[in-house]
């Protein structure tokens, strides 16, 4: 992306032939791992798309990294419910930047080479899938800058401040956004159409309680070792949203990890993520945790999607103003509600502050934590529960 000079994006070109889709096994690509048997640890390669052969060489052409980056932009578009022109131009953007990849850039951000990821670029000081500008955005932090799923969600952001980006051409989308050189985009639209078509049929089941435990893929419900506490809530709903998270401290953080029955196998999100091995933990991530602990609370009467800002724009949950947030309310961070990328569940106040019941981050378990650790954030409060008995509720529902 060059937003200074204007000049023309990057360009790729590779041949996609149609056998892609007739060989498509891919699997959920936020809720599931494609985790097969949780006891040996053996996953099948978690994004499908015709992976074969070394190398992980596929038949687009694309390995699978780059097929998990690809198909991740798409699951984060879906779940957020942008429209499918943004999906695509999102893709499109992706592909045409980096091909898919999460580049370093070595010559004008040294710094970046300390984090994950998969190839180099040079251009300017852009670094990531969407090549975004270092001294531009995400206030220069590389922690979020070289985040895929940061990245991801920046360009959805921004596309949303572009006057009708709800029916914008794709390409005219992704060159607003980027803000590279006319017609800088065009050039994967096929490429990003057959990657949309192939992901999509597939999401589905994370519209409702975020994840999937049947054996055709989708987060397996592998317990943790010992499992947490399973024993009955009671109280207020706020109180027995605390007491079934509570259940997991000390849990991993797993990325894409987590359903409505408890942690399950983390998944691949071609950085961060996949440095700290969370495709081979079993455990939540933030929003896994919340949807888990909001569904065992209500008795299975409420089952969240598995992405924050699913969660947030939820009619069921009550927006609520942050200085009368209470126990058991749902915290969402960033530069709104809807775009959102981290969620915690308030736990109250210890020795006077503010403290967070949460799945933090990858290298981290499921802890309690100060508030004001998040500082400087956009805090968008939520409360579920209203019209559900205060009374213990009935044993939720679990799927065998």
């Amino acid at each position: 992306m060059d937003e200074s000079t204007g000049a023309a994006g990057k360009t790729i070109a590779i041949a996609v032939g149609s056998v892609i889709v007739a060989l498509l096994a891919l699997v959920a690509v936020i809720s599931g791992s494609g985790v097969t048997d949780c006891g040996t640890g053996t996953t099948t390669n978690p994004y499908g798309m015709g992976v074969a052969g070394a190398n992980g060489a596929t038949l687009a052409g694309l390995n699978d990294k780059q097929l998990a980056l690809a198909a991740n932009g798409v699951a984060i578009g879906k779940q957020r419910g942008e429209p499918d022109s943004a999906i695509l131009a999102e893709s499109m953007a992706m592909a045409t930047e980096s091909t898919y990849r999460n580049l370093s850039n070595a010559t004008n951000v040294p710094e970046s080479v300390k984090f994950p990821h998969d190839g180099d670029g040079s251009d300017h000081d852009s670094v990531g899938p969407h090549q975004v500008r270092v001294s531009m955005h995400g206030g220069g932090d590389l922690t979020k800058l070289m985040d895929p799923v940061w990245q991801i969600n920046w360009f959805y952001d921004t596309a949303r401040k572009v006057p009708g980006y709800q029916t914008m051409d794709a390409a005219a989308l992704a060159q607003a956004v980027e803000k590279s050189g006319p017609n800088a985009y065009a050039s994967t639209r096929s490429l990003a159409e057959k990657v949309v078509a192939t992901v999509t049929p597939r999401l589905g089941e994370l519209a409702t309680a975020g994840s999937s435990t049947s054996s055709d893929g989708g987060g397996q419900a592998c317990q943790t070792p010992g499992g947490g506490n399973t024993g009955p809530l009671d109280g207020s709903f706020g109180q027995r949203v605390i007491q079934a998270a509570m259940r997991w401290i000390g849990t991993p953080y797993a990325w894409g990890g987590g359903d409505k029955n408890g942690p399950t196998k983390g998944i691949t999100d071609g950085g961060t993520a996949d440095s700290f091995g969370d495709y081979n933990k079993v455990g939540f991530d933030c929003s896994g945790l919340t949807l888990y602990a909001v569904y065992q609370a209500s008795g299975g009467k409420i089952a969240l999607g598995h992405y924050t800002g699913n969660q947030a724009s939820d009619p069921r949950g009550q927006v609520i103003p942050l200085d009368q947030k209470q126990p058991g309310d749902l915290i969402y961070f960033g530069s709104s509600a809807e775009g959102s990328h981290h969620v915690g569940i308030y736990y109250g106040k210890q020795n006077g502050q503010d403290m967070l019941l949460n799945a933090p981050e990858s290298g981290k378990t499921v802890s309690i934590m100060p508030l004001s650790g998040w500082n400087g954030e956009g805090m968008y409060v939520r409360r579920f529960g209203a019209g559900i008995d205060t009374a213990a509720p009935a044993p939720a529902p679990t799927n065998q």
